[in-house]
């Protein structure tokens, strides 16, 4: 019988003598998805990779401007969560505070209290100051934030610091609150600004994180008012006022004199180059020699100084011969007799106090 259509046949009349084209056909198409299905693998692996390499190249680009804004951090602590987390340029800056380098001695808070060593006329580092200190926990970024937000400070350029002095700061320092400071300038690389004003004396709570202060401040918050009882000059005393420096990485004041001073460092660190008093007393010339450039002579920042000028002529080896180049670590203070002069740099974030010889608040 004739079936009008092959699918009409009965399966078993169905004749297995198949033109070989269709075979053809159906291998050619599945050949042609497999190329497809291999060309598409390849195009998302491109894809893939040339978004990897987006990325990465954004991040190695990346500079301090793409951190996190204040708002995107636990409880707007600024750009970094902790004070560990910014930038330092330990790489640049640090170092292992080698005898002929710093040449400058380490001692404990008991020699130095045992010994009077602020009675001399010779730098020193003094290890291990703030053990014990309340500061260690309630000076952790986030704690700092939370306990004193409204503390007032003054603000302003590093630079315009090192030339005036802090004292004589003058319009040149702006009032703000710890907290306005921290998120809203600290990482503000347009307006470089830096926490140090000795006018503004710490608040009670902040006195107490540092304590026990070493001797003599430690003396005068005892004893200050039967010591001026007795009619001891206040310019010979160590008060108890303690003044709060808080910087970013690179920031630091330039080369300055004043009275006989201490600098703790709570967290952070801070590179010290120092002057000798009597190398420079009797002659300004050889100063602004070693802390300006005479064919340009404008102030340098401490990062400045110490790439183009400390390498040129005589001043290392004034420095290592007539001076001191120092690290201070967390933890340390140094003492820097009255005269010396001397400049500073932050490695990373750093938080600091400060005590001088008879300076005491002269502002509320």
């Amino acid at each position: 019988a004739e079936y009008p259509h092959p699918q009409a046949r009965p399966r078993s009349t169905l004749n297995l003598n198949l033109n070989p084209q269709p075979t053809i056909t159906i291998l050619s198409c599945i050949n042609n998805t497999m190329v497809s299905a291999t060309a598409h693998k390849r195009f998302l692996s491109t894809i893939v990779a040339i978004l990897a390499a987006l990325i990465h190249a954004e991040i190695e680009a990346c500079t301090e401007d793409c951190a996190p804004d204040a708002s995107e951090t636990p409880l707007g602590l600024g750009r970094y969560p902790t004070w560990e987390d910014a930038p330092a340029s330990t790489e640049e800056f640090d170092h292992d505070n080698d005898k002929s380098v710093c040449r400058l001695p380490i001692i404990s808070v008991e020699e130095w209290e045992a010994e009077r060593y602020w009675e001399r006329e010779d730098p020193v580092i003094v290890q291990n100051v703030t053990d014990g200190w309340p500061a260690l926990e309630h000076w952790t970024k986030e704690e700092f934030l939370r306990r004193y937000p409204d503390v007032m400070v003054g603000m302003g350029r590093s630079k315009d610091l090192g030339q005036t002095g802090p004292d004589d700061a003058g319009d040149r320092l702006t009032k703000t609150t710890i907290k306005d400071f921290v998120v809203n300038h600290m990482h503000d690389l347009n307006t470089e600004k830096y926490v140090f004003d000795r006018k503004l004396n710490m608040p009670d709570g902040l006195l107490d994180d540092c304590q026990p202060y070493p001797m003599p401040t430690r003396m005068f918050s005892d004893y200050g008012e039967a010591l001026i009882g007795m009619g001891a000059p206040e310019r010979t005393m160590w008060k108890d006022h303690l003044a709060l420096t808080i910087g970013r990485d690179l920031q630091g004041l330039t080369f300055h004199r004043h009275n006989a001073a201490m600098n703790t460092v709570v967290f952070g660190s801070k590179r010290w180059i120092l002057y000798d008093a009597e190398r420079i007393a009797s002659s300004k010339t050889r100063l602004k020699r070693m802390t300006r450039d005479v064919d340009n002579p404008i102030q340098l920042t401490t990062s400045e100084w110490i790439r183009k000028l400390y390498h040129m002529d005589e001043r290392m080896d004034e420095i290592r011969n007539y001076g001191h180049d120092c690290v201070q670590r967390a933890g340390e203070m140094i003492y820097v007799p009255r005269g010396w002069a001397h400049m500073v740099i932050n490695i990373g974030d750093t938080v600091a106090i400060v005590s001088e010889r008879g300076l005491d608040a002269m502002e509320p």
